[in-house]
């Protein structure tokens, strides 16, 4: 009989470890769910259509545009950009002004809600100034975006010499 009862104890302190594990794993989990930003953490801002000119010399700066989505209720503002391949990227805008178009930085890039914005030529855009290296076609820059409200985007920028056709899901390619 002591085997027996041997072996009902270690069942039972067995049982009594797997219930103290799946309480302490229940607690890391709720734990854990306190820790998660709201609803808008990122995922309320989406960044399609990235894309970077070629720079075929290294001291010259180089131009970085996408198009920002904001899904969510709140205005919000692209206000810093970085890439381990740019000593430092500015938020710049072009503006017609006396009939001459003319290039400025700007504090911010404005997301109103529910709304796109698009970061281009000839517009908004990024300027990637201090370089490590040329931006060949077909190269990837990785870029990390900083929003007021919607923290930060990292993703991979392609260098291309054109701007990559939009899809217009409701009447074909846009050009």
């Amino acid at each position: 009989m002591w085997p027996t009862s041997v072996s009902l104890f270690q069942q039972n302190k067995l049982k009594g470890f797997t219930v103290k594990i799946k309480i302490i794993s229940s607690l890391f989990f709720f734990v854990s769910l306190l820790s998660i930003p709201t609803a808008y953490a990122g995922e309320a801002i989406s960044v399609t259509q990235a894309w970077a000119r070629p720079v075929i010399l290294q001291n010259r700066p180089g131009a970085a545009y996408m198009t920002l989505k904001n899904d969510s209720d709140q205005e919000d503002r692209l206000v810093k950009a970085s890439s381990p391949q740019a000593e430092r990227i500015e938020l710049h805008v072009h503006r017609h002004q006396d009939g001459v178009m003319k290039m400025e930085q700007v504090a911010y890039i404005p997301i109103a809600a529910h709304a796109t914005t698009e970061i281009k030529p000839g517009g908004y855009h990024l300027m990637l100034f201090g370089l490590s290296k040329k931006f060949a076609v077909g190269d990837m820059v990785p870029l990390t975006l900083t929003f007021a409200h919607g923290g930060t985007v990292d993703l991979n920028v392609q260098v291309m010499k054109k701007a990559p056709m939009k899809m217009d899901h409701g009447s074909g390619m846009d050009h």
